[in-house]
């Protein structure tokens, strides 16, 4: 029974050795898996696939956009293209008042307003281009007809989107680097 004991307090003696000596070479400054859950994170290293899939979603949702009431909001709240949409006359095709974005609005007061249930009879449920900053991110011209709007972003050169008046006809393209132009209200 003594030697018994003996080996017992062997093992003891060297396991609080171990113990020991991994808490020595542990650096205290260390975070834990506890501490820190970024430790758990799997890394991947990005592909330019992935890169290409980030800047085409970025550019989409800062330039995306259609005239207002060519979309409209389904008792489902859905959005879908609004059939009746006729166009902007020729008084209205030349203001970004009347051009919202085509994404999932940002703003929170719209956000909110589309819980509503009369919110499907709103036309400016989207969120308003005019309200993009800085001032001067957009700009309208006319075409050689002068029944066209052309309209461009000056943070991601080469967006263009057009509208020809009194017509259904509205769409955009971006043909550019995948620069966005970040010191764009340094050169105002």
């Amino acid at each position: 029974m003594l030697v018994h004991k003996k080996v017992q307090d062997d093992s003891k003696a060297n396991s609080k050795a171990a113990q020991g000596k991994a808490l020595k070479e542990r650096d205290p400054l260390e975070s834990t898996e506890e501490e820190d859950p970024e430790a758990l994170i799997e890394k991947i290293d990005l592909k330019e696939v992935d890169r290409l899939l980030y800047h085409i979603m970025a550019i989409e949702n800062d330039c995306a956009i259609v005239p207002q009431g060519s979309m409209k909001l389904t008792p489902k709240h859905e959005v879908q293209r609004n059939e009746a949409f006729r166009g902007l006359n020729s008084q209205q095709f030349l203001s970004l008042d009347n051009y919202s974005h085509f994404r999932v609005v940002q703003d929170a007061s719209k956000r909110e307003a589309l819980e509503a249930d009369d919110a499907i009879f709103n036309k400016r449920f989207l969120d308003e281009v005019i309200d993009d900053q800085p001032q001067g991110c957009w700009s309208v011209q006319k075409d050689g007809s002068g029944q066209v709007a052309v309209i461009r972003n000056n943070l991601w050169r080469g967006f263009t989107a057009y509208h020809r008046a009194n017509s259904q006809e509205f769409g955009y393209v971006y043909v550019g680097d995948g620069l966005k132009t970040v010191d764009f209200q340094f050169m105002l």
